[in-house]
């Protein structure tokens, strides 16, 4: 592959990857993917394909960023003491939360599924979702100590809450949103999602303090 062709295919995938991310897969057209890169859509279809195909390499690239930053913290937990093993749950905790916050297209991605976007393009959560929420249940298990501790419904509840805030935010006193772009709103968020887990999972010690 050329390099005129490889950043013509890159521009492609960072056009997709914005508009499915903000539009949904259903709502977004090859021709505006085409528009949004400067190609036509004759170059887009001859990079990837039709538009599923392009979907799928944008689901992948989310997932490859995604994962490289999970599977990272929970093997600080995974290899940690059991002394250590809670703040490094802890610290999972932060960079699940911080690399939200950074990247919102990710879980703007997955929301759209969850509101049954794409709903022809099956098996992406069984391929990429199910084995690193999985990864990350049998590696926080061993921390806890509350007998009847649901550590399944926890860590999707830290998804949820995570991908909730970072896109939607929350209404402050005076019917404002606030969002991850709020310095108070993201310190008071990270406190809450720490004492949440915390708690629920029955781990040792206290929550860290609210930084």
């Amino acid at each position: 592959m050329t390099s005129a062709k490889g950043d013509e295919r890159e521009r492609i995938l960072q056009a997709a990857f914005r508009l499915f991310a903000a539009l949904g897969y259903d709502a977004t057209e090859i021709v505006q993917i085409a528009e949004a890169a400067g190609l036509s859509t004759k170059a887009v279809s001859s990079q990837f394909g039709a538009k599923r195909d392009l979907y799928l390499a944008v689901m992948e690239r989310a997932h490859a960023l995604h994962s490289a930053v999970v599977e990272a913290r929970v093997r600080d937990v995974q290899t940690a003491p059991i002394a250590e093993k809670v703040t490094a749950i802890h610290r999972f905790i932060d960079a699940y939360i911080d690399f939200s916050a950074g990247n919102p297209e990710v879980p703007a991605l997955w929301m759209h599924r969850w509101l049954s976007d794409a709903r022809d393009v099956s098996n992406l959560e069984a391929e990429y979702v199910q084995p690193l929420a999985e990864f990350a249940i049998e590696n926080i298990i061993p921390a806890t100590e509350a007998p009847d501790a649901d550590v399944h419904y926890t860590i999707n509840t830290l998804v949820w809450c995570v991908h909730g805030f970072v896109l939607s935010g929350v209404f402050d006193a005076a019917g404002r949103r606030r969002g991850p772009d709020d310095p108070r709103a993201m310190r008071r968020f990270r406190a809450h999602m720490h004492q949440m887990i915390h708690r629920t999972l029955g781990l040792p010690g206290s929550p860290p303090p609210a930084s």
